[in-house]
């Protein structure tokens, strides 16, 4: 694979970011990402699976802007529709999921974040953010939900509607991240977690993470998707104006 290092150590399986220093998300990483995920899940040797990044820093920027706001709809639509599917995929993984958040975890990969059971941040000036509003698209009901329940509904509401990144510290006080450790050692905490929640007895691990999810609302869809893809708000007058002055900031 060429965005990501599928990884296996007895029942721990990681799956690690590895594009560039900001692993910005696109369609191909996406794709390496939903394969590495469906091979965790058919092997039943896999007791925990690990969501990490091969970079200092960062965990994920979110979607590869470069790419992603250059788009048209017929282009947009199965992007969306395919990290819809991943995020499907990781929310109902049967097994244990930990997050490694190795330092900036922003929009798309913030989200990715969230569909695991648990999240282990690096502590210091880290981020957290689920930052579309500053590009003037939205977000589906689903998402709000899975930040509601890791961050409450009052802090959930103020990420939403401001963009404003969460700092490790205050995400680890308002329960968004569950661990923070020094940066090098972010990585080697989560699995330290997932080896313990491996031991824990599998079928009833399954069953409770079942129960849990359908009273956070995220029964499973019949099209595999975790949300309904709404690509109309990439195309509003104002979304098109964000992009084309995000890209120019960027001298792209």
């Amino acid at each position: 694979m060429e965005h990501i290092r599928y990884e296996q150590d007895g029942p721990l399986a990681s799956i690690i970011l590895a594009r560039g220093k900001a692993n910005a998300l696109t369609g191909p990483m996406l794709a390496e990402i939903l394969e590495a995920v469906e091979q965790a899940q058919a092997d039943p040797a896999v007791g925990a699976l690990v969501l990490g990044s091969a970079t200092p820093r960062f965990f994920s920027a979110g979607f590869d802007v470069t790419q992603v706001f250059r788009f048209s709809r017929e282009e947009l639509e199965p992007f969306l529709r395919r990290f819809a599917t991943l995020v499907d995929r990781l929310l109902h993984f049967p097994r244990p999921t930990v997050a490694a958040l190795s330092g900036h975890t922003y929009a798309g990969g913030a989200i990715l974040s969230l569909t695991c059971d648990f999240r282990v941040m690096a502590a210091g000036d880290y981020g957290f953010a689920l930052s579309e509003i500053n590009i003037g698209v939205g977000l589906p009901p689903s998402i709000f939900r899975m930040l509601a329940d890791a961050a409450g509904v009052t802090n959930a509401r103020r990420m939403f509607l401001t963009g404003d990144a969460v700092k490790s510290a205050r995400a680890l006080e308002i329960g968004l991240v569950d661990e923070l450790a020094s940066e090098g050692d972010v990585l080697e905490h989560a699995r330290a977690l997932g080896r313990t929640l491996a031991a824990k007895p599998p079928a009833a691990y399954a069953k409770i993470k079942q129960v849990l999810r359908a009273s956070q609302g995220h029964e499973r869809r019949p099209d595999g998707q975790a949300f309904t893809i709404d690509v109309d708000t990439w195309f509003s007058d104002e979304a098109m104006e964000s992009k084309r002055r995000i890209l120019q900031s960027l001298g792209k």
